[in-house]
């Protein structure tokens, strides 16, 4: 599996979205004992940050307050102008629900949600680890490690999907996720920037994921920006609340 079926616009949308410093002069492989991640470790992780959606049909500016119980939960906070909440999350291994408080209704689903919406396979451990600048899967010795310029490229494969980290080999850090699905053509990418210290180790400030995909009966693709910007990141092994009371007269909408 490989990027060789991907359509020729996103070769370029892939290659120019990418900063100078990730296009290599020179290329050579290394043994994966040979270079190191730095991760973020935590139990409890808390975060505010500006957000900005976009499409081609909606821009929306608003404030995201995060709460992550390390492998267990991932509850969010929406809120829009004036600060008036607008929805309110909660995800687990089992269940993803939503309060939408604009339409007064309660939104179910497993996490089977992602991959209807996102057209990819992505586990809970795998959409914490993109939220919080982790790798997505596990060093295998299946994995190909390249030195290019700078940076640390890995290279792995995960069924139809293949996934490349970008790590700054100074910082140890990854900068840049690429995942793309040979099946249905869907491209995720993940810029991690703005890092700043977080006790002894670094987090990515912003976070920008940049989807493209396409229509079941269209070849034009659909192109969103998530940015976020994060204002206040705190890990602590303090338990953190998670408030998540869902209004009685509220509608019900499984999907």
């Amino acid at each position: 599996m490989s990027f060789k079926n991907l359509p020729i616009f996103i070769l370029f949308f892939l290659l120019f979205s990418c900063k100078k410093d990730f296009i290599p002069q020179e290329s050579s492989k290394v043994e994966i004992n040979d270079f190191v991640i730095e991760e973020l470790d935590y139990k409890y992780l808390s975060t505010k940050s500006k957000i900005q959606y976009k499409n081609e049909n909606q821009l929306i500016n608003a404030t995201v307050n995060m709460r992550i119980e390390n492998g267990v939960k991932i509850w969010f906070s929406v809120r829009v102008a004036l600060g008036v909440e607008a929805a309110r999350g909660m995800i687990t291994r089992d269940e993803f629900v939503i309060i939408d408080r604009v339409n007064k209704q309660v939104i179910k689903s497993s996490l089977d949600i992602v991959e209807k919406e996102f057209k990819m396979k992505l586990s809970f451990d795998q959409l914490e680890s993109a939220l919080t600048g982790n790798l997505l899967y596990g060093i295998s010795d299946s994995d190909i490690v390249r030195k290019e310029g700078n940076y640390f490229k890995i290279i792995q494969e995960q069924e139809s999907i293949q996934s490349q980290n970008l790590v700054n080999i100074k910082t140890s850090k990854i900068e840049k996720l690429i995942l793309f699905d040979e099946i249905t053509n869907y491209l995720l990418t993940v810029d991690y920037e703005n890092f700043k210290p977080l006790g002894k180790i670094l987090f990515p400030g912003r976070h920008l994921f940049t989807s493209v995909s396409y229509l079941d009966d269209s070849s034009v693709p659909v192109i969103t920006n998530i940015n976020f910007n994060f204002k206040e990141v705190e890990r602590t092994n303090r338990p953190l609340k998670f408030p998540f009371n869902i209004p009685s007269k509220y509608a019900l909408k499984k999907i």
